[in-house]
């Protein structure tokens, strides 16, 4: 705990909040203003809603995740403190602390695309109910998710003396997550940075001719979702080893 308050404190001074807080915002506001706006398509507009933002996240998060994982690793790359770390506390202690932090300000994301959908929904005076366990299992999804992004850059921010690397990685996932959105179901597979779109628990049929566009719940894909969980877990593992072997 003495760990992951001394993270809190750098957290503080290097203003990491607001970074959270505005990753979630853009989302928020993005969101706000694709929110639906005629009578049918408020009778539907939680759907849409749920369908449109594992799209919108799989263009904000990986630059997001990439932001705030060089960030908590941004104090010891430029002042070079890993040495005087190793010698006041233990590298596992380290990256346990970071890795606490990480989780809690992704939660923070979460927790604010989360609150802001309801919201929404109030607001623009949606018909149609809300389907906890579906926007439950979208919130889990992005998590998860986000959680394997954060510890991808947060290796690249461990291996690399350039923070910037992780940064562009994550514009060039978010590219990359944005083209999976509009190619078959199987290519989105092979892309860890749009993962937000097959886990999605809302699909769209489009009709051409009528111009009317169709949302149907889509089987929940647990063997996605696990997969993503053990990447994550994988790749953390490998920031533990980084940091436990770097050398000072």
């Amino acid at each position: 705990m003495r760990a992951l308050w001394a993270e809190v404190q750098k957290a503080h001074r290097r203003h990491d909040l607001p970074v959270a807080v505005g990753i979630g915002l853009i989302v928020v506001l993005w969101a706000s203003a694709s929110a639906p706006g005629t009578a049918d398509e408020r009778a539907t507009g939680y759907s849409a809603l749920l369908y449109a933002l594992p799209i919108m996240n799989a263009v904000v998060m990986p630059v997001g995740m990439a932001a705030l994982a060089s960030r908590i690793w941004d104090a010891e790359t430029k002042g070079q403190t890993c040495k005087l770390l190793f010698t006041l506390q233990s590298r596992d202690s380290l990256f346990g602390a970071k890795t606490a932090l990480g989780m809690l300000e992704n939660l923070l994301v979460c927790a604010l695309e989360g609150l802001a959908l309801p919201v929404l929904g109030m607001s623009q005076g949606f018909t149609e109910v809300l389907n906890a366990g579906i926007f439950l299992w979208l919130l889990l999804c992005t998590f998860c998710v986000n959680g394997m992004l954060y510890f991808l850059a947060f290796l690249l921010s461990i291996r690399l003396a350039n923070q910037v690397a992780a940064l562009a990685v994550g514009f060039c996932g978010a590219l990359l997550g944005l083209f999976a959105a509009f190619m078959p179901p199987w290519v989105s597979y092979l892309i860890p940075f749009g993962y937000y779109i097959p886990l999605s628990p809302i699909g769209m049929n489009w009709d051409a001719d009528t111009r009317i566009a169709e949302m149907f719940l889509r089987p929940l894909c647990w063997p996605l979702l696990a997969f993503t969980v053990l990447l994550a877990a994988v790749l953390a593992r490998l920031c533990r080893q980084a940091i436990t072997t770097k050398e000072v």
